[in-house]
């Protein structure tokens, strides 16, 4: 028996206005149900992005991929995402997370990132409910904050990305929903669905109230020697950014090695090269999906336990094709081949 499973895309924002607008239309062509677009301080601003895509779509959903507590005030973050929720006749969505680049040029620092999400989820809320907000929490303060509009919706959806054990669990106790990320392990899965159960029957809830959806950086390509190449690239990017916050690799059971560490350590992007080619291949399966659309299914068939109700991809191009190749491709070839349907 076929299962199904909703569908989501996720784009940086590096696309110029007009390109992200066609990858939005043509992703609800495609069936996908939500289109996520991130928010990097000093890349394209979020919510005009996503205001650009509601404006040119009719029944995809719009999420920030995702915003965090730090760079934007929680108040902020309910007046921007309601407002796009009206405008987008109740389709918004709200992703949070702890953030990517940017915090440095900006002078902030992530502290408390469990409590920090805490708190801006319960002010989001109740600003959302159109209640008069004020709070001094560890991270998150507010004093006699209201929204001074009603929202469509009093009810925004919230989902948390995650690749850690407090926010998995802060997620199954707070959130509707939670996007597993760079997850191609089947222990690694195990350790997260854990984390969330636990969360939710803390809070009382069952993990089955909670939208669980894997979402994975994607390269589908016929030579599947220059999709591996194109995500130990962009493997070897995040890993240096992030570095040295790499516990997610732990929880991945895998390491890097000294030659690796090394350069990343240096934050020298002219020795991005280096890094990917000191980079084991061992690591990026554990993270990335690439190759062809039958090794893709392949790779994430194990990880489709019942709680998971959705799939996330964030799309990258093998040198002369673009990004629509892999959103068409996920959704034509990859997903047929893990409902079993004979036709593909």
């Amino acid at each position: 028996m076929s299962r199904s499973w909703s569908l989501g895309v996720l784009l940086n924002a590096e696309y110029p206005a007009q390109e992200l607008i066609r990858l939005g239309v043509l992703a609800e062509e495609l069936g996908y149900r939500d289109f996520w677009y991130t928010d990097v301080r000093l890349l394209r601003e979020c919510y005009i992005g996503l205001t650009s895509v509601a404006l040119h779509t009719k029944r995809i959903r719009l999420g920030t991929g995702v915003t965090d507590p730090y760079s934007r005030h929680p108040a902020m973050t309910a007046a921007s995402i309601a407002t796009l929720d009206e405008l987008g006749g109740g389709r918004a969505l709200l992703g949070l997370g702890l953030g990517g680049a940017g915090f440095r040029e900006l002078g902030i620092a992530r502290t408390l990132p469990v409590a920090a999400l805490r708190e801006a989820i319960d002010v989001i809320r109740r600003l959302l409910r159109g209640e008069q907000v004020s709070t001094a929490g560890k991270v998150v303060s507010l004093t006699e904050g209201r929204l001074n509009f009603a929202p469509v919706r009093g009810e925004v959806p919230i989902y948390i990305a995650t690749q850690g054990a407090g926010i998995s669990r802060l997620a199954g106790a707070a959130a509707d929903g939670v996007l597993i990320a760079n997850t191609v392990s089947a222990s690694a899965l195990d350790f997260y669905l854990r984390q969330i159960a636990e969360g939710a029957a803390k809070a009382g809830r069952s993990p089955h109230d909670i939208d669980i959806n894997l979402r994975w950086e994607v390269c589908i390509c016929d030579d599947e020697a220059a999709a591996m190449q194109v995500m130990r690239h962009r493997l070897a990017a995040r890993l240096v950014a992030g570095y040295p916050r790499w516990d997610f690799l732990e929880i991945l059971g895998v390491s890097v090695p000294d030659a690796f560490r090394e350069i990343a350590a240096r934050k020298d992007p002219s020795l991005l090269d280096a890094a990917a080619d000191a980079l084991p291949m061992e690591v990026v399966d554990v993270s990335m999906l690439a190759g062809r659309p039958a090794r893709i299914a392949a790779r994430i068939a194990p990880l489709l336990r019942p709680e998971i109700g959705g799939m996330a991809i964030r799309p990258h191009a093998c040198p002369g094709t673009g990004v629509d190749h892999v959103m068409r491709a996920f959704v034509r070839e990859v997903v047929p081949l893990l409902r079993g349907d004979s036709t593909a």
